[in-house]
């Protein structure tokens, strides 16, 4: 058996001491968990990995009536999954927009790009990462495929607008309040 294993998105680290094994999860190089120590190799790795597994409880019994992550899982994974620049800048202007409701198009002008198809495509990349790094399921097709930026917003359709009749037109996404949040949090702690 290796002296690092994967275990729910974590490396756990495991290394033989004068007293047993020492044990630790790692994600990416941040510290995951504290060292555990055991008497085997194995039974320090199955420690750990309970850990893991508390945690992960711990932060899926916070989640809301619909199942979506709360704020602090969300700034978890935003903080490991590192938006891109184009992404950041929609993500941004979805927070700074009037009810955090914008258009693809208005998503797509945000980042730069004069396409909504690219810039759903970035910010669907984005959902797909969050979704993942919280082991959580977007809503699907009707093809059975995931629609990641579920992950991100929901349908803000029903959200009135002022603007003119073919902005109202558009399909509009509001920004989950959970996602500005934690985002906001992670910008006011430097690691925007």
């Amino acid at each position: 058996m290796s002296n690092a294993i994967e275990y729910r998105r974590h490396i756990i680290k495991v290394m033989q001491s004068k007293d047993g094994w020492k044990a630790r999860a790692l994600r990416g190089s941040k510290i995951a968990s504290d060292i555990v120590q055991e008497a085997t190799k194995d039974a320090a790795i199955a420690a750990v990995k309970q850990i893991l597994d508390d945690r992960a409880t711990e932060l899926r019994s916070s989640r809301g009536t619909d199942d979506y992550p709360c704020q602090q899982e969300v700034r978890e994974a935003l903080k490991q999954i590192r938006p891109s620049d184009s992404q950041r800048l929609m993500l941004e202007a979805h927070i700074a927009a009037a009810d955090r409701v914008l258009t693809a198009t208005q998503l797509a002008l945000a980042a730069g790009y004069d396409d909504y198809v690219v810039a759903n495509g970035q910010y669907g990349s984005l959902g797909r990462a969050l979704a993942e790094e919280m082991e959580w399921e977007p809503a699907q097709r009707s093809d059975g495929s995931p629609i990641w930026t579920f992950a991100l917003a929901t349908d803000g359709s029903e959200q009135p607008t002022s603007e003119g009749a073919e902005i109202a037109s558009h399909w509009r996404w509001r920004l989950r309040p959970e996602v500005a949040e934690a985002w906001m949090s992670i910008v006011a702690s430097g690691g925007g």
